[in-house]
């Protein structure tokens, strides 16, 4: 397990939009691997292509439909003639898809930026927020891109601590503007917030090479191994906003954001066969939220060979981080106690009581298995572990307002001080829903026990609402207790 700084993604996608069908589906998957300035990243990153390449072809991208650059991308021109060439011939309702793998830095100017390093070896260049908007704006149909690196919610402003900024900033605004926001198209999804570090794995013998957490993840969840696991309402499809929320828990390392205006209604492409196999699949997790009186965790997996061996590691979240270096590793019992398990599938129960360092907090679970001396991570879960508390304070700040609803961001922030599942909803002034941000979404781990949520100015249904005033209002359950607390925020010029 290492650290890589690297926008393990920027993947441009098409999606449908429920009516109509795709047209047509094409991609484009580049990556970085050589620098000058920056450590290179070599084959570190070749199986983010191999596996996220692989769900798109069982989800009917064909094979004349995707095109790769492994690492012979340095410039902005070289980018733009490998968009062109992929994607020249889109149109409305087709689905393009460009996956970009490359560092993520930050600026060395005091200019509170985050930059994507595009490299060949002999050549780099940073790429900004809107350099890659520029890019990617004149593909036609809808764009999702992916952004798996370090600091990467840091280009459409998310995730960062000060209001919404980098340290350094100089930008005295409330809302944060990017260039995303106008384009209605345009969809970002990224691996971590712009203040973390993204991870990747690597296992000798592993056969798509070193891959992140976060693609690992984003196959599972669209079904490169089975089922997929992102469709929490059980209907076979897969939303954005589906994906994004299972996300959330399945990669403990770093907290994806997501920037869209219509989320709930996209539909991504789904894997319809498996490409790719594992020793183990099929994860299903009960509630991910435990009480201390009883951290107890229910979940099933499918083994799919026999005589496999399964290896738990547990990290825990102390003083601001995951303590990595004392990670608990244990094996499983196994059908017969020796360790070994037939095909089939399996329930197990995990008491966390004689492992938790505290009596509240966060866990990372990673299930590894290990068959024919390869050890290979399979599944990752978040474990948040709520105290019995008598007591508990929620605290909502959401300073200014929304002067150009649809064209910027209102920072809210919410500080709770213990694991807890959150909702938080805008009403207009009548006291109608207008949409929720969140909805019973457990929180994750940070430093400061605040969870960063960003509103548009826009509905539910991705339409910026009229000028006037609005209530954010965030709701939780700490054991029997109900906890509610709201604030006013102006929108337009009112």
């Amino acid at each position: 397990m290492r650290k890589i700084c690297a926008l393990a993604g920027a993947l441009l996608l098409l999606l449908s939009l429920s009516l109509p069908a795709l047209a047509d589906t094409r991609a484009l998957l580049v990556a970085c691997s050589d620098f000058v300035s920056q450590m290179d990243l070599g084959a570190e990153i070749s199986g983010n292509l191999h596996m996220i390449g692989s769900a798109f072809l069982s989800a009917g991208v064909s094979l004349g439909s995707l095109s790769i650059e492994d690492g012979t991308i340095g410039t902005q021109e070289a980018l733009r003639l490998a968009l062109h060439d992929a994607f020249d011939e889109a149109d409305e309702g087709d689905l393009s898809i460009l996956y970009l793998c490359t560092h993520g830095i930050l600026s060395s100017s005091d200019d509170g930026q985050v930059y994507l390093l595009l490299g060949d070896g002999q050549t780099e260049t940073p790429l900004g927020a809107q350099d890659l908007y520029d890019l990617i704006k004149d593909v036609q149909g809808e764009k999702l891109l992916i952004l798996d690196a370090c600091y990467s919610g840091a280009l459409i402003g998310r995730g960062m601590p000060q209001q919404g900024h980098l340290p350094g900033s100089r930008i005295t605004e409330p809302a944060f503007l990017t260039p995303f926001l106008a384009d209605s198209s345009v969809h970002v999804l990224t691996s971590a917030s712009g203040s973390e570090s993204s991870w990747y794995y690597d296992s000798e013998g592993l056969s798509t090479g070193a891959v992140s957490y976060f693609a690992s993840a984003l196959s599972s969840g669209l079904g490169l191994y089975g089922a997929p696991e992102a469709d929490l309402s059980g209907d076979g499809l897969v939303t954005l906003s589906e994906l994004h929320r299972y996300l959330s828990v399945a990669v403990p390392s770093s907290s994806s954001q997501l920037l869209s205006t219509r989320a709930d209604s996209l539909l991504l492409p789904v894997a319809s066969g498996t490409m790719l196999s594992r020793p183990l699949t099929g994860f299903s997790y009960g509630t991910s939220l435990l009480t201390s009186d009883d951290p107890s965790l229910d979940f099933s997996f499918t083994v799919t060979r026999d005589a496999a061996r399964v290896q738990y590691r547990l990290i825990d979240y102390a003083d601001g981080a995951w303590d990595w270096d004392s990670a608990l590793t244990f094996l499983d019992d196994g059908d017969d106690g020796e360790g070994t398990l037939s095909a089939g599938r399996k329930q197990r129960t995990l008491s966390l009581g004689s492992l938790l360092p505290e009596e509240d907090g966060y866990l990372m679970l990673q299930v590894f298995s290990i068959a024919e001396d390869q050890m290979l991570l399979c599944s990752e879960r978040l474990i948040a572990v709520q105290p019995q508390l008598d007591e508990s304070s929620l605290e909502l700040m959401c300073s200014g307002g929304l002067r150009h609803p649809g064209l910027e961001e209102l920072p809210i922030d919410v500080a709770l001080d213990v694991p807890a599942e959150l909702t938080v909803s805008v009403y207009d002034a009548e006291g109608v829903l207008v949409r929720r941000l969140l909805s019973s979404q457990l929180t994750r781990p940070s430093a400061d026990s605040i969870t960063h949520l960003y509103w548009d100015g826009r509905d539910a249904g991705g339409d910026a609402v009229t000028p006037g005033q609005y209530t954010i209002a965030a709701e939780t359950r700490i054991g029997a207790a109900r906890l509610k607390t709201t604030a006013q925020v102006s929108v337009g010029e009112v």
